[in-house]
Protein backbone atom coordinates (compact mmCIF):
# COMPACT_ATOMS: atom_id res chain seq x y z
CA UNK A 1 0.00 0.00 0.00
CA UNK A 2 2.61 2.72 0.47
CA UNK A 3 4.25 2.07 -2.83
CA UNK A 4 1.22 3.92 -4.26
CA UNK A 5 2.39 7.06 -2.70
CA UNK A 6 5.06 6.81 -5.44
CA UNK A 7 2.38 8.75 -7.48
CA UNK A 8 2.02 12.42 -7.74
CA UNK A 9 -1.56 11.62 -7.98
CA UNK A 10 -1.60 11.17 -4.41
CA UNK A 11 -3.51 13.33 -1.58
CA UNK A 12 -2.81 12.73 2.04
CA UNK A 13 -5.94 12.93 3.98
CA UNK A 14 -5.17 13.33 7.68
CA UNK A 15 -8.34 13.34 10.59
CA UNK A 16 -9.70 11.74 12.88
CA UNK A 17 -11.15 8.58 10.65
CA UNK A 18 -10.52 5.91 12.86
CA UNK A 19 -12.82 6.70 15.41
CA UNK A 20 -16.97 5.81 15.33
CA UNK A 21 -18.29 9.00 14.86
CA UNK A 22 -20.62 9.68 11.54
CA UNK A 23 -19.05 13.13 11.46
CA UNK A 24 -15.39 11.93 11.23
CA UNK A 25 -16.37 9.21 8.65
CA UNK A 26 -18.61 11.65 6.32
CA UNK A 27 -15.16 13.50 5.32
CA UNK A 28 -13.24 10.95 3.59
CA UNK A 29 -16.27 10.06 1.72
CA UNK A 30 -17.33 13.49 0.30
CA UNK A 31 -13.51 15.08 -0.14
CA UNK A 32 -13.11 11.30 -2.41
CA UNK A 33 -15.93 12.31 -3.90
CA UNK A 34 -15.16 16.19 -4.72
CA UNK A 35 -12.07 14.72 -6.13
CA UNK A 36 -12.81 12.08 -8.38
CA UNK A 37 -15.46 14.39 -10.20
CA UNK A 38 -12.40 17.43 -10.58
CA UNK A 39 -9.66 14.69 -12.02
CA UNK A 40 -11.02 10.64 -11.94
CA UNK A 41 -7.16 9.62 -11.59
CA UNK A 42 -6.65 11.18 -8.03
CA UNK A 43 -6.33 8.77 -5.21
CA UNK A 44 -7.03 9.14 -1.54
CA UNK A 45 -4.88 7.38 1.36
CA UNK A 46 -5.92 8.12 4.94
CA UNK A 47 -4.14 8.58 8.11
CA UNK A 48 -5.45 8.93 11.23
CA UNK A 49 -3.38 8.08 15.11
CA UNK A 50 -4.08 4.01 14.71
CA UNK A 51 -3.78 2.32 11.59
CA UNK A 52 -6.96 -0.45 10.27
CA UNK A 53 -9.89 -0.84 8.40
CA UNK A 54 -12.27 2.31 9.35
CA UNK A 55 -15.19 1.51 11.55
CA UNK A 56 -18.68 1.34 10.89
CA UNK A 57 -18.53 -0.12 7.43
CA UNK A 58 -16.83 3.37 5.97
CA UNK A 59 -15.48 1.68 2.97
CA UNK A 60 -11.50 2.66 3.61
CA UNK A 61 -8.19 1.86 5.30
CA UNK A 62 -6.75 4.23 7.73
CA UNK A 63 -2.46 4.34 8.07
CA UNK A 64 -1.03 5.21 10.65
CA UNK A 65 -0.12 9.11 11.49
CA UNK A 66 2.93 8.60 12.93
CA UNK A 67 4.54 6.81 9.84
CA UNK A 68 4.36 10.34 7.66
CA UNK A 69 6.85 11.35 9.44
CA UNK A 70 9.69 9.73 7.65
CA UNK A 71 11.97 11.74 6.37
CA UNK A 72 13.24 9.36 3.74
CA UNK A 73 9.85 9.13 1.88
CA UNK A 74 8.32 11.25 -1.18
CA UNK A 75 6.75 14.16 -0.35
CA UNK A 76 3.50 14.42 0.80
CA UNK A 77 0.64 16.39 -0.33
CA UNK A 78 -1.61 16.41 2.76
CA UNK A 79 -4.84 17.78 3.44
CA UNK A 80 -6.18 17.69 6.94
CA UNK A 81 -10.02 17.60 7.73
CA UNK A 82 -12.65 18.16 8.07
CA UNK A 83 -13.42 18.64 12.02
CA UNK A 84 -12.65 20.09 14.88
CA UNK A 85 -8.87 19.50 14.11
CA UNK A 86 -7.50 22.40 14.64
CA UNK A 87 -6.73 21.98 18.66
CA UNK A 88 -3.77 21.25 21.18
CA UNK A 89 -5.46 19.57 23.77
CA UNK A 90 -3.93 15.93 22.88
CA UNK A 91 -5.13 14.02 25.96
CA UNK A 92 -8.68 15.27 25.36
CA UNK A 93 -8.48 13.93 21.47
CA UNK A 94 -6.95 10.80 22.84
CA UNK A 95 -9.87 10.28 25.53
CA UNK A 96 -12.26 10.18 22.87
CA UNK A 97 -10.60 6.56 21.68
CA UNK A 98 -11.54 4.85 24.92
CA UNK A 99 -15.05 5.02 24.09
CA UNK A 100 -14.61 4.08 21.08
CA UNK A 101 -12.39 0.94 22.10
CA UNK A 102 -14.25 -0.21 25.07
CA UNK A 103 -16.81 -1.89 22.43
CA UNK A 104 -14.42 -5.14 22.76
CA UNK A 105 -11.64 -5.84 24.84
CA UNK A 106 -10.01 -6.62 21.43
CA UNK A 107 -10.22 -2.90 20.70
CA UNK A 108 -9.50 -1.92 23.66
CA UNK A 109 -6.03 -3.90 23.61
CA UNK A 110 -4.94 -2.98 19.80
CA UNK A 111 -5.34 1.17 21.38
CA UNK A 112 -2.92 0.65 24.40
CA UNK A 113 -1.68 -2.84 24.40
CA UNK A 114 -2.48 -5.70 26.27
CA UNK A 115 -1.42 -5.05 29.73
CA UNK A 116 -2.73 -1.48 29.45
CA UNK A 117 -5.93 -3.15 28.32
CA UNK A 118 -6.09 -5.39 31.36
CA UNK A 119 -5.05 -2.22 34.27
CA UNK A 120 -7.48 0.43 32.51
CA UNK A 121 -10.08 -1.94 33.21
CA UNK A 122 -9.24 -3.00 36.81
CA UNK A 123 -8.77 1.28 37.66
CA UNK A 124 -12.51 1.38 36.00
CA UNK A 125 -13.67 -0.60 38.78
CA UNK A 126 -11.92 1.08 42.07
CA UNK A 127 -13.59 4.35 43.02
CA UNK A 128 -11.36 7.28 42.83
CA UNK A 129 -8.49 5.88 40.20
CA UNK A 130 -8.94 8.26 36.92
CA UNK A 131 -8.99 5.71 34.41
CA UNK A 132 -9.82 8.01 31.29
CA UNK A 133 -7.05 10.26 32.17
CA UNK A 134 -4.74 6.98 32.41
CA UNK A 135 -6.45 5.29 29.07
CA UNK A 136 -5.37 8.99 27.10
CA UNK A 137 -1.54 8.92 28.65
CA UNK A 138 -1.14 5.62 27.39
CA UNK A 139 -3.23 5.57 23.96
CA UNK A 140 -0.97 9.32 23.38
CA UNK A 141 2.57 6.97 24.23
CA UNK A 142 1.49 4.58 21.05
CA UNK A 143 -0.21 6.15 18.16
CA UNK A 144 0.51 10.28 18.85
CA UNK A 145 4.10 10.31 20.13
CA UNK A 146 4.72 12.78 16.59
CA UNK A 147 6.65 15.95 16.35
CA UNK A 148 3.55 18.50 16.08
CA UNK A 149 1.85 21.65 17.97
CA UNK A 150 -1.14 19.70 17.87
CA UNK A 151 -2.67 16.20 16.86
CA UNK A 152 -2.98 17.82 13.43
CA UNK A 153 -1.34 20.87 13.47
CA UNK A 154 1.67 19.86 11.75
CA UNK A 155 4.71 21.38 10.55
CA UNK A 156 5.50 20.56 6.90
CA UNK A 157 8.97 20.73 7.60
CA UNK A 158 8.27 17.43 10.12
CA UNK A 159 7.29 16.02 7.02
CA UNK A 160 9.24 14.32 3.67
CA UNK A 161 10.99 17.21 1.97
CA UNK A 162 8.49 18.90 -0.26
CA UNK A 163 5.39 18.13 1.69
CA UNK A 164 2.42 20.32 2.08
CA UNK A 165 -0.01 20.90 4.63
CA UNK A 166 -3.87 22.20 4.28
CA UNK A 167 -6.48 22.30 5.92
CA UNK A 168 -9.71 21.02 5.02
CA UNK A 169 -13.52 22.14 7.08
CA UNK A 170 -11.63 22.35 9.94
CA UNK A 171 -13.19 24.01 12.88
CA UNK A 172 -11.03 25.45 16.27
CA UNK A 173 -12.89 24.12 19.30
CA UNK A 174 -11.09 26.82 22.20
CA UNK A 175 -9.25 29.35 21.82
CA UNK A 176 -5.91 28.86 22.13
CA UNK A 177 -3.87 29.90 25.62
CA UNK A 178 -1.10 32.79 25.09
CA UNK A 179 1.61 30.05 25.28
CA UNK A 180 0.48 28.15 22.58
CA UNK A 181 -0.14 30.95 20.07
CA UNK A 182 3.29 31.44 19.00
CA UNK A 183 3.74 27.68 17.96
CA UNK A 184 -0.13 27.91 16.50
CA UNK A 185 0.80 30.63 14.54
CA UNK A 186 3.69 29.49 13.41
CA UNK A 187 2.34 26.40 12.07
CA UNK A 188 -0.80 27.74 10.02
CA UNK A 189 0.61 30.70 8.60
CA UNK A 190 3.02 28.66 6.93
CA UNK A 191 0.08 26.26 5.53
CA UNK A 192 -0.35 25.74 2.18
CA UNK A 193 -4.30 26.43 2.11
CA UNK A 194 -6.83 26.99 4.96
CA UNK A 195 -10.36 26.39 4.45
CA UNK A 196 -12.61 26.82 7.81
CA UNK A 197 -16.24 25.47 8.55
CA UNK A 198 -16.98 28.74 10.17
CA UNK A 199 -16.05 32.78 11.07
CA UNK A 200 -15.83 31.79 14.73
CA UNK A 201 -13.07 29.60 14.04
CA UNK A 202 -11.22 32.22 11.84
CA UNK A 203 -11.64 34.61 14.61
CA UNK A 204 -9.91 32.19 17.16
CA UNK A 205 -6.90 31.57 14.54
CA UNK A 206 -6.83 36.03 14.33
CA UNK A 207 -6.67 36.01 18.24
CA UNK A 208 -3.60 33.44 17.76
CA UNK A 209 -2.07 36.11 15.39
CA UNK A 210 -2.64 33.62 12.38
CA UNK A 211 -2.20 36.21 9.56
CA UNK A 212 -2.26 34.12 6.46
CA UNK A 213 -5.67 34.13 4.35
CA UNK A 214 -8.18 31.76 5.58
CA UNK A 215 -11.10 30.82 3.68
CA UNK A 216 -14.32 30.28 5.22
CA UNK A 217 -17.58 28.69 3.99
CA UNK A 218 -19.84 25.89 5.16
CA UNK A 219 -19.04 22.32 6.50
CA UNK A 220 -18.49 20.16 3.50
CA UNK A 221 -21.16 17.82 4.79
CA UNK A 222 -23.56 19.75 3.57
CA UNK A 223 -23.05 18.92 -0.05
CA UNK A 224 -24.23 15.60 0.94
CA UNK A 225 -27.66 15.55 -1.11
CA UNK A 226 -25.62 16.22 -4.31
CA UNK A 227 -24.02 12.88 -3.78
CA UNK A 228 -26.94 11.25 -2.25
CA UNK A 229 -30.54 11.50 -3.42
CA UNK A 230 -32.91 11.43 -0.05
CA UNK A 231 -35.65 9.69 -1.37
CA UNK A 232 -33.32 7.05 -1.90
CA UNK A 233 -31.97 7.07 1.00
CA UNK A 234 -35.18 7.50 3.00
CA UNK A 235 -36.06 4.28 0.88
CA UNK A 236 -33.16 2.61 2.04
CA UNK A 237 -34.07 3.32 5.73
CA UNK A 238 -37.51 1.64 5.88
CA UNK A 239 -35.93 -1.87 6.84
CA UNK A 240 -33.73 -0.32 9.44
CA UNK A 241 -37.47 1.65 11.15
CA UNK A 242 -38.89 -1.86 10.09
CA UNK A 243 -36.50 -4.02 12.06
CA UNK A 244 -35.82 -1.51 14.35
CA UNK A 245 -39.78 -1.74 15.25
CA UNK A 246 -40.38 2.08 14.36
CA UNK A 247 -44.14 2.28 13.15
CA UNK A 248 -43.78 4.14 10.04
CA UNK A 249 -47.42 4.84 9.03
CA UNK A 250 -46.93 7.92 11.41
CA UNK A 251 -44.98 10.82 11.01
CA UNK A 252 -41.28 10.23 12.24
CA UNK A 253 -38.65 12.36 14.67
CA UNK A 254 -35.09 11.60 15.22
CA UNK A 255 -33.63 12.15 17.96
CA UNK A 256 -30.03 12.13 19.02
CA UNK A 257 -28.28 13.31 21.93
CA UNK A 258 -24.91 12.32 23.65
CA UNK A 259 -24.38 12.25 27.80
CA UNK A 260 -23.32 15.96 29.20
CA UNK A 261 -23.36 17.06 32.77
CA UNK A 262 -26.81 18.72 33.49
CA UNK A 263 -29.15 16.87 30.62
CA UNK A 264 -32.02 15.68 32.42
CA UNK A 265 -33.00 12.33 31.12
CA UNK A 266 -36.59 12.84 32.89
CA UNK A 267 -37.13 16.16 30.73
CA UNK A 268 -35.83 15.00 27.62
CA UNK A 269 -38.55 11.87 27.90
CA UNK A 270 -40.86 14.43 29.07
CA UNK A 271 -40.43 16.61 26.06
CA UNK A 272 -40.80 13.56 23.46
CA UNK A 273 -43.14 12.16 24.98
CA UNK A 274 -45.28 15.18 24.76
CA UNK A 275 -44.25 16.08 21.13
CA UNK A 276 -45.19 11.77 20.39
CA UNK A 277 -48.87 12.49 21.63
CA UNK A 278 -49.96 15.77 20.21
CA UNK A 279 -48.57 14.94 16.97
CA UNK A 280 -49.05 11.32 16.82
CA UNK A 281 -45.81 10.65 16.01
CA UNK A 282 -43.12 8.22 15.64
CA UNK A 283 -39.95 8.76 17.61
CA UNK A 284 -36.63 6.89 16.59
CA UNK A 285 -33.08 6.86 18.73
CA UNK A 286 -30.56 7.81 16.62
CA UNK A 287 -26.55 6.92 17.84
CA UNK A 288 -24.35 8.79 15.83
CA UNK A 289 -20.95 8.66 17.87
CA UNK A 290 -20.05 5.90 20.10
CA UNK A 291 -16.86 7.93 20.82
CA UNK A 292 -19.14 9.99 22.51
CA UNK A 293 -21.05 8.07 24.42
CA UNK A 294 -24.53 8.26 22.24
CA UNK A 295 -24.84 4.79 22.46
CA UNK A 296 -25.13 3.87 25.95
CA UNK A 297 -27.19 7.41 26.78
CA UNK A 298 -29.71 6.43 24.41
CA UNK A 299 -30.56 2.96 25.47
CA UNK A 300 -30.90 4.30 28.67
CA UNK A 301 -33.91 7.14 27.12
CA UNK A 302 -35.28 3.70 25.28
CA UNK A 303 -35.09 1.61 28.64
CA UNK A 304 -36.62 4.82 31.19
CA UNK A 305 -39.53 5.39 27.94
CA UNK A 306 -41.17 1.60 28.42
CA UNK A 307 -40.78 0.91 24.75
CA UNK A 308 -42.22 4.41 23.65
CA UNK A 309 -38.67 5.05 21.99
CA UNK A 310 -37.12 3.00 19.87
CA UNK A 311 -33.41 2.99 18.95
CA UNK A 312 -32.53 2.36 15.23
CA UNK A 313 -30.56 -0.63 14.41
CA UNK A 314 -27.54 1.28 12.52
CA UNK A 315 -24.22 -0.79 11.60
CA UNK A 316 -22.59 2.02 8.85
CA UNK A 317 -22.75 5.57 8.28
CA UNK A 318 -24.77 5.36 5.48
CA UNK A 319 -27.27 3.69 7.23
CA UNK A 320 -27.25 6.70 9.82
CA UNK A 321 -27.39 8.96 6.63
CA UNK A 322 -30.68 6.88 5.76
CA UNK A 323 -32.67 7.08 8.97
CA UNK A 324 -31.76 11.08 8.79
CA UNK A 325 -33.12 11.30 5.49
CA UNK A 326 -35.96 9.28 6.68
CA UNK A 327 -37.09 11.68 9.08
CA UNK A 328 -39.40 14.64 9.22
CA UNK A 329 -37.95 16.26 12.20
CA UNK A 330 -34.85 15.82 13.59
CA UNK A 331 -33.18 17.34 17.01
CA UNK A 332 -29.86 16.76 18.13
CA UNK A 333 -26.81 17.79 19.84
CA UNK A 334 -24.62 16.20 16.74
CA UNK A 335 -22.88 18.70 14.25
CA UNK A 336 -23.01 16.66 11.03
CA UNK A 337 -26.61 15.28 12.30
CA UNK A 338 -27.99 18.61 12.18
CA UNK A 339 -26.52 19.35 9.03
CA UNK A 340 -27.36 16.28 7.38
CA UNK A 341 -31.31 17.43 8.43
CA UNK A 342 -30.02 20.42 6.55
CA UNK A 343 -28.85 19.33 3.64
CA UNK A 344 -31.93 16.71 2.88
CA UNK A 345 -33.90 20.17 3.75
CA UNK A 346 -35.43 18.72 7.01
CA UNK A 347 -36.62 20.38 9.96
CA UNK A 348 -34.37 20.67 12.53
CA UNK A 349 -33.26 21.55 16.18
CA UNK A 350 -29.86 21.43 17.60
CA UNK A 351 -29.87 20.17 21.85
CA UNK A 352 -28.42 22.40 24.32
CA UNK A 353 -24.78 21.38 23.79
CA UNK A 354 -22.80 24.48 25.00
CA UNK A 355 -20.27 24.40 21.96
CA UNK A 356 -19.14 27.16 19.83
CA UNK A 357 -19.55 24.95 16.47
CA UNK A 358 -23.21 25.00 16.97
CA UNK A 359 -23.09 29.20 16.54
CA UNK A 360 -20.59 29.00 13.79
CA UNK A 361 -22.94 26.69 11.91
CA UNK A 362 -26.19 28.86 12.57
CA UNK A 363 -24.14 31.97 11.60
CA UNK A 364 -22.54 30.46 8.33
CA UNK A 365 -25.45 28.99 6.63
CA UNK A 366 -28.00 31.92 7.95
CA UNK A 367 -30.26 29.88 9.62
CA UNK A 368 -32.21 31.28 12.74
CA UNK A 369 -30.57 31.41 16.29
CA UNK A 370 -33.99 30.04 17.51
CA UNK A 371 -33.31 26.68 16.26
CA UNK A 372 -30.49 26.30 18.69
CA UNK A 373 -32.05 25.20 22.51
CA UNK A 374 -30.70 26.95 25.15
CA UNK A 375 -32.73 24.15 27.72
CA UNK A 376 -34.86 20.39 26.76
CA UNK A 377 -37.82 22.37 28.45
CA UNK A 378 -37.89 24.50 24.95
CA UNK A 379 -38.27 21.39 22.62
CA UNK A 380 -42.18 21.71 21.91
CA UNK A 381 -42.22 25.35 21.66
CA UNK A 382 -39.05 25.43 19.15
CA UNK A 383 -40.41 22.27 17.64
CA UNK A 384 -43.31 24.36 16.06
CA UNK A 385 -41.04 27.08 15.65
CA UNK A 386 -38.79 24.84 13.16
CA UNK A 387 -41.86 22.99 11.34
CA UNK A 388 -43.51 26.64 10.41
CA UNK A 389 -40.44 27.20 8.41
CA UNK A 390 -40.96 24.79 6.23
CA UNK A 391 -38.83 22.16 4.30
CA UNK A 392 -38.42 24.80 1.32
CA UNK A 393 -36.45 27.01 3.89
CA UNK A 394 -34.16 24.10 4.87
CA UNK A 395 -33.81 22.95 1.78
CA UNK A 396 -33.00 27.25 0.50
CA UNK A 397 -30.75 27.52 3.15
CA UNK A 398 -28.78 24.51 2.32
CA UNK A 399 -28.26 25.69 -1.89
CA UNK A 400 -27.08 29.12 -0.60
CA UNK A 401 -24.07 27.10 1.75
CA UNK A 402 -23.48 24.66 -1.18
CA UNK A 403 -22.57 27.14 -3.48
CA UNK A 404 -20.24 29.05 -1.26
CA UNK A 405 -18.89 25.46 0.24
CA UNK A 406 -17.82 24.80 -3.72
CA UNK A 407 -16.18 28.35 -4.36
CA UNK A 408 -13.90 27.07 -1.65
CA UNK A 409 -13.41 23.91 -2.69
CA UNK A 410 -12.33 25.24 -6.12
CA UNK A 411 -10.04 27.10 -4.83
CA UNK A 412 -8.49 24.67 -2.51
CA UNK A 413 -8.21 22.02 -5.19
CA UNK A 414 -6.58 24.67 -7.97
CA UNK A 415 -4.16 25.27 -5.19
CA UNK A 416 -3.58 21.45 -4.55
CA UNK A 417 -3.52 20.40 -7.95
CA UNK A 418 -1.43 22.93 -10.01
Amino acid sequence: MEDSHKSHRVITQLGTFDVENYGDLLYPLLFRHVLKSRQASLQVCHYSPTAGEAPQQAGFETHSLKTLFDGSADPRTCVVGGGDLLRTDWDVVASHYATNSRVSFDGLRRSIGTLNALEYLSRGKIAGLDSTAFYAHRFRNRWMNYPAVGPFLIDAENLPAGSTVSYLSCGVPHDFSPVERSGVRRILNQARFIYLRDEQSAEKLQRAGVECEIHVAPDLAVTLSDQFDRAEQAHRAQEILSRSGVDRVRSLLCFQCQPYPGFDEEEIIKQLRRYQERSNSSVVLLPVGHCHGDQEFLQSLAWRSGGAFKIARVSSIIDIMSVIAASDLFVGTSLHGNITAVSFGIPHLFGPLPVDKAAGLFSVMNLPSELKLCSWTEMNDRIDFAVDLGRDFFAERAIEAKEKVYQVLDKLLRNLLN
